[in-house]
């Protein structure tokens, strides 16, 4: 019998406020009503680490999971007032016959409330043994470092997936990932570290990354270019780092061993327009 996997998500937690066109039914009234501004839907959704818990916890039974999320309140009448975070703006895509309407973000506009930390209780987690913490957001994605240093110290995981956010490869949260969880004797160990980041984020630190060219321009400037910022020499030797490209690609990048980077990618796709962010 294979022993189940704990797994434990935390960090940041946002509220995104979805507006969406009310009806589908009728595409030509939808279309007139988009033109005067009618019948648009506001939904709260969780997103970053409750987004993920629950993505996970879907996915669970077939893995032989076990998911601990942050324990959250459902987003109350106030929680536009009080725990907003950014309000989404929902297209629907009704151009193909081949697949069903489906909805794309339009534009996402920031309205000044950052995520919060959230965790499970740290007693909790000692109980189920949990072995690995995935961990969503740092650098600006926190208010106050100081709860997600503390859980790291507590826990002691065997191993750490982190979701890192602007600025990249900064700041005591990274000081700590860096070189992998303390596993034998308080002594880190790097191959049991995988760190994600967006490639727009590489984008914005300087790194040239084409777009919509094709994978093999995208994969050929990460190799070429991703040492050309020295600040980010940590993330570059990173033994896990993951790169996402949208929803369409990812690249593997091994820092500290002399292999090549791999490519994973939708043939028929290419990475999308990165969405319009206001603040």
């Amino acid at each position: 019998m294979v022993a189940t996997r704990v797994l434990s998500v935390v960090g940041s937690v946002s509220y995104d406020y979805l507006i969406y066109p009310m009806s589908l039914a009728d595409s030509s009234s939808l279309s007139e009503s988009r033109d005067k501004g009618e019948l648009a839907q506001l939904v709260i959704r969780t997103g970053d680490a409750d987004l993920v818990a629950q993505l996970l916890t879907a996915a669970a039974p077939k893995w032989n999971l076990e998911v601990t999320g942050p324990p959250l309140q459902p987003p109350a009448s106030n929680s536009l007032k009080h725990n907003a975070s950014s309000i989404v703006d929902l297209t629907c895509d009704t151009t193909s016959l081949q697949r069903p309407s489906r909805f794309e973000v339009l534009q996402i506009r920031q309205i000044g409330k950052r995520p919060a930390w959230h965790a499970p209780p740290v007693d909790k987690l000692a109980a189920a043994s949990a072995s690995t913490v995935i961990i969503t957001g740092s650098g600006e994605a926190f208010q106050d470092v100081e709860p997600a240093l503390d859980f790291l110290q507590k826990v002691k995981p065997k191993y750490i997936i982190h979701h890192t956010t602007r600025p990249l490869a900064t700041g005591r949260l990274w000081d700590i990932i860096r070189n992998g969880p303390m596993v034998r004797d308080g002594v880190p160990d790097p191959d049991h570290l995988a760190v994600i980041i967006d490639a727009e984020d590489l984008r914005a630190e300087g790194i040239s990354l084409s777009r919509s060219l094709s994978w093999e321009a995208a994969a050929e400037d990460f190799v070429r270019n991703l040492g050309s910022n020295g600040r980010l020499d940590t993330l570059v030797t990173c033994p896990n780092l993951i790169v996402r490209f949208g929803n369409e690609g990812v690249i593997h990048h091994r820092g500290r061993d002399a292999v090549d980077p791999k490519l994973y990618f939708q043939p028929r796709h290419m990475e999308q327009p990165h969405v319009q962010m206001v603040s």
